[in-house]
């Protein structure tokens, strides 16, 4: 018995798009554009204060400038991580931002920079 898995592979592709359980956003690259207000989801990065990072803790309801690949920084809310821990320096969590202006991130260069007085304090990358 032979087992074709390319087309079955397509068969499923096509079947989740019709049926809705898929977008075809998730099949495709390209700028995806978030409204303002519009939780963004980032893997995000604070660097430790020596190296240039924060010297304490945030948390849900930070305020910094992010900046998104080229774009100019504008005003984000950080949401903090899950059971309103803090963000600590030098660690990592996967968390919503929501931004004040609209916010478009292209497949191609999802990198996100947290800023404060101008001097990157975190980094990470949009999960699209």
């Amino acid at each position: 018995m032979r087992v074709y898995v390319v087309p079955l592979v397509v068969v499923t592709a096509s079947l989740l798009l019709t049926t809705g359980c898929a977008s075809e956003d998730e099949f495709a690259a390209g700028p995806v554009t978030f409204a303002p207000g519009e939780e963004i989801l980032v893997d995000l990065s604070m660097k430790p204060s020596n190296v240039g990072g924060r010297s304490g803790p945030f948390f849900s309801g930070y305020r910094p400038q992010v900046s998104f690949a080229s774009a100019e920084a504008i005003t984000c809310t950080i949401k903090g991580p899950a059971h309103g821990e803090p963000f600590a320096p030098g660690t990592r969590s996967t968390v919503p931002i929501v931004c004040t202006a609209e916010v478009t991130v292209d497949s191609e260069d999802m990198e996100v920079g947290v800023l404060e007085e101008g001097r990157e304090v975190g980094s990470g990358t949009v999960r699209l």
